[in-house]
């Protein structure tokens, strides 16, 4: 985590070095008109050069070799950064200090160009991770920003850095999309290299020390199975290396991926005592200086992350079923006793909604029908979407709730309003074997509002809703314990569709 005071006192510094450094707005450019763009960390750098080719200079902010999670910028990279004309980074799940100095660079004229602008990210952190109890201190993020091991991905992020760079200057966008062009042919070759690579595979499962690879695994089948408790600069101690022995005898491991800078003696400990072997994935957060030298790059790593991967993939493990994902048995997932839930008031749902259905009928929660049609091809994400329209479908656009008293907003623009009760709950159980709570709510006396309401948050007692699905009528509360496809669902106004969409994704 980064201190807050070392950011005041950069930030203060970037202020004198804006003013020393930036007095002349022609000095950010040569005479030439050619561009000078900073690019954050190797995959941006190397995206980024492929667009710019001759039109400019894309320099590499993060020294070869360095670890990209625990970079901070110093006084001279922020000064660095001040007199280009753009900044080029990935996310700030990854890039942590962007929005702090991004401030800085409003006054500065310079370009913050976000790799992954428009796309969703998958939830991150120390969740995903084989075996909760034996976690280290590691890098850790709320959204999983490691887009760039996809393939695939690599080429939305190649064209967001395309299309915003041609917005920022039009007068290089012809040149731009030429280059691009001619780049993205090379990745769209090595994503289908990885496609037919794992369109028939032995296994699906590959065990990593680092959780880096949950989109590559996402985009073409794949399960990752990070372990947690092994560091790549730490031995594991006897009773961990105990542990991870009869792991990989349950799980019938053979290959284990390191990342490429992992010190070798944990690699060859692990190999010695698990009689395993070991392999590397190149993160790519880092190239060394010998290999930029040597002039590999991000398609020749990943063809030899491919390489590595096949290994595991082209070989059959009957014990494989030991490392399919399970979901989670847990509250938010409906696993709960009766006696754990309590009655809510209706002040848990106090504020202004708005309804998800609008977004998902103009095309904003696409990429979350994708990303389910991913996890699950079961059905197509057509289908999906198709399924949730009906869930979603409503003509309230918006509730408001405050104290004891609802008010719905119609797509009309009339409104209705009414005092409400509580009605306490019911549990419900679902053939899937998880289970639902409708906290249950009458309107007091006479109104032209829905006389019944009935709230589903996941929650089971107490506490303010992030979100909810409502179902509302004037029948009766049985009748609406009855309806199980029209649950119109609702998130704060003052989200934008698209953080709508990234929250549905994370959770």
């Amino acid at each position: 985590m980064k201190k807050a005071w070392k950011w005041l006192a950069l930030i203060g510094l970037t202020g004198v070095l804006g003013a020393c450094g930036n007095n002349d707005e022609n000095e950010k450019a040569a005479a030439d008109g050619e561009l000078t763009i900073v690019a954050s960390f190797y995959p941006m750098f190397d995206f980024t050069r492929n667009i710019v080719g001759d039109e400019g200079t894309v320099e590499l902010l993060v020294p070869a070799g360095t670890d990209s999670h625990d970079f901070e910028p110093s006084a001279k990279d922020i000064a660095k950064i001040q007199e280009a004309d753009a900044l080029v980074y990935n996310n700030e799940n990854m890039e942590m200090w962007v929005p702090d100095v991004a401030k800085s660079l409003e006054k500065e004229n310079v370009e913050v160009i976000k790799a992954t602008e428009g796309m969703l990210l998958m939830p991150g952190g120390e969740e995903e991770e084989h075996d909760h109890d034996h976690s280290e201190e590691g890098h850790h993020h709320e959204l999983d920003p490691h887009v760039w091991l996809a393939p695939s991905l690599a080429v939305k992020e190649v064209e967001a850095i395309r299309d915003q760079l041609s917005e920022s200057y039009p007068e290089h966008a012809e040149a731009f999309k030429t280059n691009a062009a001619e780049y993205l042919e090379k990745l769209e070759k090595l994503d289908q290299e990885y496609s037919d690579a794992f369109t028939n595979v032995k296994q699906t499962s590959f065990v990593t020390q680092h959780a880096a690879f949950s989109y590559l695994a996402l985009e073409y089948g794949l399960n990752q199975v990070p372990i947690s408790g092994v560091s790549a600069e730490e031995e594991p101690s006897p009773a961990r290396l105990a542990e991870l022995k009869e792991f990989v005898e349950e799980n019938g491991i053979q290959y284990v991926y390191f990342e490429e800078n992992a010190k070798s003696s944990v690699a060859e400990t692990l190999a010695a005592e698990t009689k395993i072997e070991t392999e590397v994935l190149n993160p790519l957060e880092g190239l060394t200086q010998d290999q930029m030298d040597d002039g590999e790059d991000y398609i020749s790593v990943m063809e030899e992350n491919l390489t590595a991967l096949r290994k595991t993939t082209d070989t059959e493990n009957p014990k494989e079923g030991n490392l399919a994902p399970e979901k989670e048995k847990n509250v938010y997932n409906g696993y709960f006793k009766d006696g754990d839930v309590e009655e809510r008031p209706l002040t848990d749902w106090a504020g202004a909604w708005q309804s998800v259905y609008p977004y998902l009928e103009d095309g904003t929660l696409d990429q979350v029908m994708e990303y389910k049609e991913k996890k699950d091809s079961s059905q197509t994400a057509a289908e999906y979407k198709a399924y949730y329209e009906t869930g979603y479908q409503t003509d309230v656009k918006e509730i408001k709730i405050k104290g004891d008293t609802m008010t719905f907003i119609f797509d009309d623009g009339t409104e209705k309003s009414a005092e409400y009760k509580s009605a306490g709950y019911e549990i419900l159980d679902y053939k899937a074997g998880n289970r639902g709570v409708r906290f249950l709510f009458e309107a007091k006396g006479d109104t032209d509002a829905f006389k019944y309401i009935q709230f589903s948050d996941h929650g089971i007692s107490p506490e303010k809703s992030g979100h909810f699905h409502i179902y509302y009528g004037n029948d009766s509360q049985d009748a609406l314990l009855e309806e199980m496809d029209h649950w119109p669902t609702y998130y704060p106004v003052d989200l934008s569709g698209i953080e709508i969409a990234q929250e549905m994704l994370a959770h």
